[in-house]
């Protein structure tokens, strides 16, 4: 009986082993949540955007300005550290407006593609680069003002590699409502 006993604990052992060890194989969940935080906060008014982003002010194109590319409609704003942004679209094309503190000469568009075209344009004696994949059509555009970088940024109904693009003109006018 003593045999049969030790027998029994021993394959009970033997069991209690093999649980733990098929439990410790499994992975533990955790609450810790590994998805990024996303970075920006919806707003109401550029006012707003500049007090989130810290940029002391941010203006761009009033509602319903007529430019040469089609009237300017700004839908919304966010923020994040440093950088103020608004929403909307020039014509049938969304824009992106955007302002950002000066951090060696850092393009604050967003927009990392490569561009058939690059040129230089003046505006009121400062230069702003322009992008675009149409000769004289701007898809991007950034420009360096104080302590500030700007950036427009232009997307048409297709991809970005769409033709689409606002001409010298509109570009100028809707760089020098944004400051």
């Amino acid at each position: 009986m003593k045999k049969i006993l030790i027998i029994a604990t021993a394959i009970l052992l033997v069991f209690a082993l093999a649980a733990c060890a098929a439990k410790k194989a499994e992975p533990e969940e955790s609450s810790e949540n590994t998805n990024v935080a996303n970075p920006w906060t919806d707003v109401e008014t550029a006012e707003e955007a500049a007090d989130g982003a810290g940029v002391g002010y941010f203006m761009v194109p009033e509602e319903n300005t007529e430019t040469g590319g089609g009237i300017v409609n700004v839908t919304g704003f966010r923020d994040m550290k440093e950088l103020a942004q608004a929403d909307g679209y020039i014509g049938t094309a969304e824009l992106t407006i955007r302002k950002g503190l000066k951090q060696n000469s850092k393009d604050v568009s967003g927009d990392y593609t490569e561009y058939k075209y690059e040129w230089e344009a003046d505006l009121d004696g400062m230069p702003v680069r322009c992008f675009g994949n149409e000769e004289g059509k701007t898809m991007k555009a950034i420009w360096l003002s104080d302590n500030f970088s700007y950036s427009i940024f232009v997307r048409g109904q297709g991809d970005i590699y769409d033709t689409y693009g606002l001409d010298l003109e509109t570009t100028l006018e809707v760089a020098s409502a944004v400051q």
